[in-house]
């Protein structure tokens, strides 16, 4: 027994010597690296590569070293070097992975311009595909336009089609937020698009060559003007092709007019038909990884005689395909309706998709959309903490922490959407319909005679409870005063 003792106080010295001395390392790493940091900020390279490159030795996984060491040099091969290093250390670090992005667009510019050369700055010009290509057929002249029902891209006039390569890309197309965020946008077909901007919802409508529109496809204005160009827009990776035609869609709102309680009863015979308005939306979508902290206390004891243990954890959310539209003026509350889409089915973008159609440019940046996106995703697993942490077992007082993210990933996509207004009885309605799955939503009138009904047959419904209730308790007190 003694003997036991003296193992498990050995034990236990060892472990706080070893607390001890991970102490005693991380206060000295942090020192390095302040002395480095210190002496870089002050001009003197050398001292601070010291400091830094002994901070290093000590601690192989943090890439702040690293990356501070790429600021010793002005050598775009060492600063390369020590970017990878850091990268190496912590794949999450968004500086590190920015800055080796930065570096290697400069290291390809340079190797396109000889020594000693200047170069006038110039505005990047688009490909040559993108460059008012207009899609003509080859038999009659008249414009090709994509074919829904067909797939491909149609001629209306003489019936000639043109085959249309689809890839699939709903995984292949995602690209790391990091490396996108702080570098040059990576296409230029958005800016050899006419632009068109309703001056009634401020939506920007982008238009191929040869193309006119003469009503905003989101709001159904006729206030267009041209817009001016922007240079910081981003290009889709890919689209969902449009699948419900415009007979099917009319079908599908009919239907839809005729659900609900609270419908109107000539709701579809005043509504003759709504028109519908094609176009392709903007829309980004994230993957990640969210890693979150929490703590509460958990009930070891039993219900009478509780025994509060604290206890703490971590708890993931791999997510994927969380979407947030492109137009700040379309609300949650509408998407949701018509969702989901199938995100799974989205192919590389291509201008052909778009021969014939319309699509909307984005007003909400990719940052902003980044936001929204964490938003959403932080606010789901804190909701699910209740019943993921410490399942079936009594606790209180659960918080959690800061969420931790990494392996943030985006996709720019357009995704089709058939969007209309109704009137009824002097008021204006708004409707969607999903162009993939024919799924409708939007606002709807309601007849105030059957809510007045509904509340009338609720309320004599808790009376008529209640009168039953008090009888029974009646009856149940009569019972035990005879008795």
């Amino acid at each position: 027994m003694a003997f036991s003792r003296v193992r498990k106080f050995s034990f236990c010295y060892n472990q706080y010597m070893y607390s001890r001395l991970d102490d005693h390392e991380d206060q000295h790493f942090e020192e390095l690296l302040r002395y480095g940091i210190t002496a870089l900020k002050g001009g003197d390279r050398a001292q601070a590569r010291r400091w830094l490159t002994k901070a290093t030795l000590i601690s192989l996984s943090d890439a702040r070293p690293w990356l501070w060491l790429s600021g010793t040099t002005d050598d775009p091969a060492e600063q390369r070097d020590y970017l990878e290093k850091a990268v190496a250390a912590d794949p999450s670090n968004a500086s590190a992975r920015r800055g080796l992005v930065m570096l290697s667009e400069k290291l390809d510019k340079s190797r396109l311009v000889p020594e000693g050369a200047s170069v006038e700055p110039r505005r990047p010009t688009a490909p040559e595909e993108a460059q008012a290509k207009i899609f003509a057929c080859p038999k009659c002249g008249g414009h090709l336009q994509f074919d829904i029902e067909k797939g491909d891209l149609a001629c209306p006039y003489c019936g000639y089609l043109q085959v249309t390569e689809k890839k699939l890309a709903a995984d292949t197309a995602e690209q790391p937020i990091d490396f996108v965020l702080p570098t040059t946008r990576a296409h230029r077909w958005a800016e050899a698009q006419q632009r068109l901007s309703c001056e009634h919802c401020g939506a920007v409508t982008l238009l191929p060559a040869g193309q006119r529109a003469d009503h905003c496809p989101y709001c159904g204005s006729n206030r267009l003007v041209n817009s001016a160009e922007s240079g910081e827009l981003v290009d889709p990776q890919v689209i969902a092709l449009l699948k419900v035609s415009e007979k099917a869609a009319q079908g599908q709102v009919r239907k839809w007019l005729m659900k609900g309680m609270f419908a109107p009863d000539d709701l579809v015979a005043k509504v003759s038909q709504v028109k519908l308005r094609p176009a392709y939306y903007p829309f980004w979508t994230f993957d990640g990884i969210l890693e979150i902290s929490w703590n509460c206390e958990v009930n070891e004891g039993t219900s009478k005689a509780p025994r509060w243990v604290p206890h703490s954890g971590i708890e993931f959310d791999l997510f994927d395909d969380i979407l947030v539209p492109g137009l700040r003026s379309m609300s949650v509350e509408e998407m949701s309706d018509i969702e989901p889409f199938n995100l799974k089915e989205v192919v590389e973008f291509s201008p052909e998709f778009l021969a014939g159609w319309i699509a909307l440019s984005y007003d909400l940046p990719l940052s902003d959309a980044t936001l929204k996106a964490r938003e959403k995703v932080i606010t789901r697993l804190r909701r699910s903490l209740v019943s993921k942490v410490e399942p079936g077992r009594e606790k209180r007082n659960l918080t959690s922490g800061g969420g931790k993210w990494s392996g943030l990933t985006f996709k720019y996509v357009l995704l089709p959407l058939w969007v209309g207004t109704y009137l009824y009885r002097g008021g204006e309605y708004r409707l969607l319909v999903n162009g993939q799955t024919g799924k409708v939503g939007g606002k709807k009138p309601r007849d105030r005679f059957k809510i007045w009904m509904m509340a009338v047959v609720f309320l004599l419904a808790v009376i008529f409870v209640a009168v039953i209730a008090y009888l029974l308790w009646l009856r149940t007190t009569g019972t035990a005063l005879g008795g």
